[in-house]
């Protein structure tokens, strides 16, 4: 690393590609792991033991990887395995190879494509991040969340996370920008959700009255939480 590193520093770097080129390393080598002919083998045999685990049935479908150097890479086929958290990528030029690449070598995923015809009340695209998360007392995990708000870079995120065990899926929220910070379950609730938006919770429950938005309802919280995000960014 430092005999890559060295040559860098001496044409001045920039910090922000500095970082790009340091996730992109990571990525590649995470990648390469995964991709072996043993780990490859390794990991077929994980796949087809549980093969209950997959999102959406096991189906693949056209849609992007959001890799951590930055890029967005359009692949034929697609699915994501909760359990082993690792995602299944059909090649371009081969229609019966495919690839892994494990979750914490990605920034996320896509589901579908902007030209895609989703049914009525359906996004085009489901967007799927990864994500720091925590319940209850347990350690933080890197998760594939499911966004909901409108961006998923921030001040607040809010998600469904699939769950192997119960089958169905946790509402999740917190900041949305990746850090250290952990996303965590979130009840419901008109308390929880102004818990949530701290300072701003006024300007949001005014919001919440004047568009008759409930705060036991998903998209509707969602949006609770776009306004939220708004106010957040118009005032720094």
């Amino acid at each position: 690393m430092k005999a890559i590193l060295l040559p860098l520093l001496a044409v001045g770097l920039a910090p922000a590609a500095w970082a790009q080129g340091s996730h992109a390393a990571t990525e590649a080598a995470l990648y390469r792991a995964a991709n072996t002919p043993a780990a490859a083998r390794q990991q077929r045999a994980e796949l087809s033991l549980h093969a209950g685990e997959f999102l959406s049935n096991g189906t693949y479908q056209v849609g992007y990887l959001r890799l951590l150097g930055g890029r967005r890479v359009l692949v034929p086929g697609l699915r994501y395995h909760i359990g082993q958290r690792v995602v299944q990528a059909q090649d371009s030029l081969e229609a019966d190879s495919t690839h892994y690449w494990p979750l914490a070598a990605l920034r996320g995923f896509d589901l579908g494509t902007e030209d895609d015809v989703p049914p009525a009340g359906a996004p085009a695209v489901r967007r799927y991040r990864t994500r720091l998360v925590q319940e209850s007392h347990q350690s933080p995990r890197p998760e594939a969340v499911e966004v909901l708000t409108a961006t998923d870079a921030g001040p607040l995120l809010l998600g469904w996370l699939t769950q192997v065990a119960s089958g169905g899926p946790m509402l999740v929220a917190g900041p949305g920008a990746t850090g250290t910070e952990p996303l965590r379950p979130l009840e419901l609730s008109e308390a929880a959700v102004l818990r949530l938006c701290g300072s701003r919770a006024n300007d949001v429950q005014a919001f919440a009255a004047s568009h008759h938005l409930r705060y036991d309802q998903p998209a509707e919280v969602a949006q609770l939480l776009d306004h939220y995000n708004r106010l957040a960014v118009a005032k720094f």
